[in-house]
């Protein structure tokens, strides 16, 4: 019986020292707890961000965005400088999606959108789609009047009153509940607001990469009745693949210390790394294999139309042109598709038309040929 007692003594000096260390004042807990200064360290930590209490984690995964972790704990560590809209969540890390056309719904929209990021090496914090219908154009030409210098044409409405409403709404929403802009990056909300507000009460036929700040991009289109779903799918790919390029000319120009109209002659290897883009994930997503066949058949076909097309003329022979850097060991594939080409501006002074490699591309793109019901580039062109 002594044995026993001392056992049962000793059980509870243990349990006694243990439980002591739950009643340290909540203070010294906070002690321990890293306070994080930016969205992008905390969510290394938190990839879906933390929440003050279950009811601002489930208001907020209400609204479309993946349920955060609840720490209150956590939350007053860092909130005064990570919740900038007050809502009891810090740095929600959001993909979100939203379609108003017929045909392709906002699950399966948002199917692209992951599929889209997770093809990134470093994707943004935050990402959103968003597609509606326009119907026939109104006119031959583009309206650069009409929609601020931008080459849209007008189209007719295929939306309602009501639904241009929404749709208006959805975006502007979207900015406004973004928590990792900086306050400088927001100050330009409401004009990157009312430029999208403009589209789609014009109807034009636009496809763009909205980004709000360096951590917050989108990828928008209007979907026109001359395209079919294949067409929206490789668009709508496309377009997110300059949302989600790291260091385009916007952001380079600042960089290096010039302005962006003078490097429009490198527009031609970020538009073909898109268009590369779009129709590898549209392939994949529809389960076919067939993408550079694709690219080469319309760069071919283009060509025979017009064989005095340069290589900064369309989209179409731009695609072709990453297929013959790949052959000629120039790019790899991999590195267009996770978007690694763009997360530096270094890619402006490799991929200058000037460099010795980029003139005999410049020179060869068009030599595609046709045989055995396959399009290819000819021996001389990948060799020579």
């Amino acid at each position: 019986m002594k044995t026993s007692t001392k056992r049962r003594c000793a059980a509870s000096v243990v349990v006694a020292v243990t439980f002591s260390g739950f009643f340290q004042p909540v203070a010294a807990f906070e002690g321990s707890i890293k306070k994080h200064k930016s969205c992008e360290t905390l969510l290394k930590k938190f990839p879906n961000g933390v929440a003050e209490s279950k009811a601002a984690a489930n208001k907020v995964a209400r609204d479309g965005f993946v349920k955060p972790k609840v720490s209150k704990l956590l939350y007053r560590q860092s909130s005064k400088l990570l919740d900038r809209n007050n809502n009891g969540v810090m740095c929600v890390s959001t993909r979100m999606a939203r379609s108003f056309a017929p045909g392709i719904s906002s699950t399966e929209l948002l199917g692209w959108v992951d599929a889209a990021v997770e093809q990134m090496a470093k994707p943004p914090l935050d990402f959103m789609g968003m597609i509606w219908p326009v119907g026939t154009p109104l006119d031959d030409q583009p309206d650069p009047q009409v929609f601020d210098g931008a080459p849209f044409s007008e189209h007719t409405d295929v939306l309602s009153p009501n639904e241009i409403k929404k749709a208006v709404s959805y975006f502007r929403k979207w900015q406004l509940g973004l928590q990792n802009c900086t306050k400088a990056e927001t100050k330009g909300f409401r004009d990157g607001a009312a430029v999208v507000k403009r589209w789609i009460e014009g109807a034009a036929d636009v496809a763009t990469a909205p980004d709000p700040c360096f951590n917050s991009r989108s990828g928008v289109m209007a979907w026109t009745a001359a395209q079919d779903k294949t067409t929206a799918k490789e668009t709508f790919f496309h377009e997110s693949y300059h949302g989600l390029s790291n260091y385009l000319l916007n952001r380079c120009a600042p960089i290096i210390g010039k302005e962006e109209d003078s490097l429009n002659n490198l527009r031609w290897f970020g538009e073909g790394t898109a268009e590369y883009f779009g129709l590898y994930m549209a392939a994949k997503d529809d389960d076919r294999d067939d993408y550079t066949q694709k690219i080469l058949k319309r760069a071919f076909l283009d060509l025979q139309g017009d064989p005095r097309i340069s290589l900064d003329s369309n989209a179409y022979v731009q695609a072709a042109a990453m297929v013959l850097m790949i052959q000629r060991g120039l790019i790899t594939e991999s590195k267009i598709l996770d978007g690694s080409y763009f997360h530096s501006c270094n890619w402006i002074k490799t991929f200058d038309p000037s460099q010795a490699e980029m003139i005999y591309i410049f020179e060869n793109f068009k030599k595609i040929e046709y045989s055995g019901g396959r399009y290819f580039y000819s021996e001389s062109a990948v060799s020579g």
